[in-house]
């Protein structure tokens, strides 16, 4: 038999492999769930009342504040630390106005068990790493704990925009062009 046609096959075979281990490992890194609206459940964790609730208390305090407050639930980071991931999608999805810098992600990894509040650059002289780090630990872990997402979440959003109501942004502050729903 011709060696060359029994390595004709191998070499397909190793060239197949390591195309799908750089494209599952590309896939992984570059993934950035599909933004929806101002509550995003990849994980299906809330229930359809509870993201609806959620919400549309996310959509009053934008028109009441400007700020935009989005929640992102995934079931799983492939690996990927929560910040890198958090950050990523931040910047991917454009949280906040362009030059305020006025928007917080709050991401929850379910298999990881990992929450993380992405605050924008304009937020982070109102609401410092202590306070993140304090909201997350009392309000919304000891909630998840038992279940409790919806109500973890509502905790903790409630005390984020209460802290962000120190920035005060104004219609005229909002760049020219800004959408106000």
């Amino acid at each position: 038999m011709n060696n060359r046609c029994l390595m004709a096959p191998r070499l397909h075979f190793m060239a197949f492999t390591l195309w799908c281990a750089v494209a599952a490992t590309a896939g992984a890194e570059a993934w950035v769930p599909r933004h929806e609206g101002w509550v995003n459940d990849t994980a299906n964790v809330l229930s359809e009342p509870d993201r609806r609730r959620l919400s549309d208390k996310l959509s009053h305090y934008h028109e009441e504040t400007f700020h935009q407050l989005v929640v992102l639930i995934v079931p799983t980071l492939s690996g990927e630390s929560i910040e890198t991931f958090a950050s990523r999608v931040a910047n991917s999805w454009g949280v906040g106005y362009k030059g305020l810098n006025n928007g917080i992600l709050v991401t929850l990894a379910m298999k990881e068990h990992g929450v993380r509040i992405e605050l924008g650059k304009g937020l982070e002289r109102y609401i410092s790493d202590a306070k993140v780090k304090s909201i997350i630990e009392s309000s919304m872990t000891p909630a998840f704990a038992k279940g409790d997402f919806a109500g973890g979440l509502e905790r903790g959003l409630d005390q984020l925009m209460e802290e962000a109501r120190r920035f005060v942004v104004k219609a005229t502050d909002l760049p020219g062009g800004a959408v106000v729903h």
